[in-house]
């Protein structure tokens, strides 16, 4: 239906009409096809350092002969970790140590959005608007990491410090909203606490991951227990007195 309203109507007006909320539009070029570039070509250099070399050994020891296929992701994002986004040398790379063909890595390289094929900012901030981060209004947390990072969605600051992505459920339902930066959470979010957030990344700081309200410290009820508020019972409880 949306995309029939796209074509008949000024989707702008119709937003402004019926308050229409839509996701971030991306084009199948950018989610599956490869263009060569000056930065990203087959001949871009690439080789895993010596640490994550023993790091690939260790890896592929704990698949059987005939399986180590089994290790192209870990390995993906290993090459992902030491060079800041997955080249298609690296790929190449991984294709040969798995002694695969390089179709069978680009297959699983353009299927999960974790691996990014193209340069990426230091901190990725990833900000869910899924239905439960929607609800509890993820469109605030989205507006305020635009205004701050001054980072569209799908692209990086002048500066390259950030990289901005409107992403589904990451899995922190019971805390939103909630953003992802690299591999920290951080959840029940705010306008504020987000901007604060941002302004320590700037600063260099690692903000402490996690819920930033409420005294949570995991997804407890944000009003507190409702169970397992008393002592546990001891051990002998309700066993019988001759055992």
């Amino acid at each position: 239906m949306l995309t029939f309203l796209r074509k008949t109507c000024n989707l702008s007006v119709l937003q402004n009409i019926r308050n229409l909320q839509i996701s971030a539009i991306l084009s199948s070029d950018t989610l599956f096809t490869h263009r060569d570039t000056e930065y990203n070509n087959p001949s871009t250099p690439f080789e895993f350092n010596e640490a994550n070399k023993k790091r690939i050994e260790a890896i592929l020891k704990i698949y059987p002969e005939g399986h180590k296929r089994g290790a192209m992701i870990p390995l993906l994002d290993l090459a992902q970790r030491q060079y800041g986004w997955l080249p298609i040398s690296a790929m190449h790379k991984v294709a040969e140590i798995l002694n695969v063909s390089n179709m069978r890595v680009y297959e699983v390289a353009t299927f999960y959005t974790m691996f990014n094929r193209k340069p990426m900012g230091k901190y990725h901030v990833q900000i869910c608007t899924c239905t439960p981060c929607w609800l509890r209004d993820s469109d605030s947390i989205l507006k305020v990491v635009r205004e701050e990072t001054n980072c569209e969605i799908g692209g990086n600051s002048a500066d390259n410090m950030f990289s901005v992505s409107e992403v589904e459920c990451l899995g922190a339902c019971a805390n939103a909203p909630m953003l992802q930066v690299n591999d920290d959470y951080y959840e029940d979010l705010t306008p504020e606490t987000t901007k604060a957030i941002i302004d320590a990344l700037k600063n260099g700081e690692r903000p402490p991951p996690g819920p930033q309200c409420c005294n949570r410290y995991a997804a407890e009820p944000a009003s507190g227990l409702t169970s397992l508020t008393s002592p546990p019972p001891d051990p002998t409880f309700g066993v019988r007195s001759d055992l």
